[in-house]
């Protein structure tokens, strides 16, 4: 009998990510090992994998000599960054991780950056006639009206909601420009939040999709939701998979307005609100091992036949895990 390779998977910045965990571990059965991976030995996601490690911070410059010793140690096939700062870092390094036939789950440097970058990303939805808010730099919104108030004030790279402000007037503006890093200045939306989960394959086309509307958000993340099946938003959500090619898990996100859908944000990641798709049927972590077993070439999706559950209503809530301190990692 020929034994086939362990195929191993590691998730990096696994943070409070059990679901995710449990999920690969699910999708992988007796085929490999799901490691996890922080640089905070008090991550719950750690402790809930076949084995979870260390890392230095994605900032340190070692992080990345000291991720691939890990992988060729533990026979690691797949990566899969969790968190945006970690995005650029890996995508830079990318070729040097699949030379060692290690496939980090990130979309090329060009990619991430178009959607790291705020003002990339309205350049972006701009050139393709995606609609989307405007948006400007702190330098270019002098010559605005009065009447374009309120507006959102927010990092120009940054992500979970982290520093972003409404504003009212010039007074608010020049406040929260001082308390946050690098601003920008967006038009302000009213509307149903919507995410867009995404999953590409090696050429940039979509193997699965759901959407899923925000009932309640906590810290930038979805607490409660409910999934949803709206044609326009899978055309829209075509129109920028064929344009920027990304690998991997993606999310979009934008808002169903009295003027149609806008859409604000691109994040080539896995969504912290993705387990709801996930219920529903739209299985990233099986295709993603599917597709790197060599299973799904050529299959992208045609049209609007993502095969999830529509009405579909998470209600999330508090876990933990308890463990004596000899246990921690170190």
């Amino acid at each position: 009998m020929i034994v086939q390779p362990r195929f191993n998977v590691l998730l990096t910045s696994v943070g409070r990510r059990v679901s995710l965990v449990r999920f690969f571990k699910e999708s992988l059965g007796s085929r490999g090992y799901v490691f996890a991976a922080d640089c905070d030995s008090t991550a719950p996601g750690l402790y809930f994998a076949d084995r979870g490690f260390l890392l230095p911070k994605v900032t340190d410059r070692n992080y990345v000599p000291v991720l691939m010793e890990r992988c060729k140690e533990l026979g690691i096939k797949l990566v899969v960054p969790l968190i945006d700062p970690e995005l650029p870092v890996l995508a830079k390094a990318k070729d040097l991780f699949i030379q060692e036939g290690i496939i980090p789950l990130v979309s090329d440097y060009e990619v991430v950056m178009i959607t790291y970058d705020k003002l990339q990303t309205a350049k972006f939805f701009d050139e393709y006639r995606i609609p989307a808010p405007r948006v400007f730099s702190l330098e270019d919104s002098g010559s605005l009206p009065e009447d374009s108030f309120p507006l959102i004030i927010k990092p120009r790279f940054g992500s979970a909601s982290v520093g972003v402000q409404r504003c009212d007037t010039w007074e608010d503006v020049r406040f929260y420009s001082k308390k946050v890093n690098q601003p920008i200045l967006q038009e302000f939306l009213e509307g149903e939040e919507v995410t867009i989960d995404v999953l590409c394959d090696f050429e940039g086309r979509i193997l699965s999709t759901a959407q899923r509307k925000r009932l309640k958000v906590r810290a930038g993340e979805v607490e409660r939701g409910i999934t949803i099946k709206d044609e326009l938003l899978f055309y829209f959500t075509s129109l920028i998979v064929e344009a920027l090619r990304p690998f991997g898990a993606i999310n979009i996100q934008c808002f169903l307005t009295p003027k149609g859908p806008f859409f604000t944000e691109i994040n080539p990641r896995f969504g912290g609100g993705y387990p709801l798709s996930y219920y529903a049927g739209a299985n990233f972590p099986r295709l993603i091992v599917k597709m790197l077993e060599g299973d799904l070439k050529g299959k992208g999706l045609e049209g609007f036949s993502a095969e999830y559950r529509e009405n579909l209503v998470m209600l999330r809530y508090d876990e933990a895990v308890y463990i004596d301190k000899s246990e921690l990692l170190d």
